[in-house]
């Protein structure tokens, strides 16, 4: 776990997930193409975010109405081709097992309406 992300600003996590997408997958545009909401869904979490954390360097933890939840690229995310950002449930148990996949991101109309009610997309 990057340790130095511990209570960073949302403009740093921004930051890192979009160096991440940029450094890991410098060929894929279908990945990369995520970069541009990265910073609008970051700021939707942290309005409803009781705490937040980065176990991983490529998954956003978030805690909101007693329940904990990841943010992670999905290749395949709502049934797109072109990949998105997932909002998954974390389920409570051994190893942090993942849950359903409460909303997923797609474009960066749907990042914006993300971060405008992110209320609106989480049980």
């Amino acid at each position: 776990m990057p340790r130095k992300l511990v209570g960073a600003t949302a403009e740093a996590l921004a930051d890192h997930f979009v160096n991440y997408l940029f450094a890991k997958y410098p060929d894929h545009r279908h990945v990369r193409r995520v970069a541009s909401w990265v910073g609008l869904i970051v700021l939707g979490i942290e309005k409803l975010a009781g705490g937040r954390y980065v176990p991983r360097s490529r998954q956003l933890h978030f805690d909101y109405n007693s329940k904990s939840y990841k943010a992670t690229f999905n290749h395949n995310a709502g049934g797109s081709r072109r990949g998105g950002i997932d909002i998954v449930e974390i389920l409570s148990g051994r190893g942090s097992p993942e849950g359903p996949t409460v909303h997923s991101i797609t474009n960066l109309q749907e990042a914006s309406a993300f971060y405008d009610n992110p209320t609106k997309y989480l049980p």
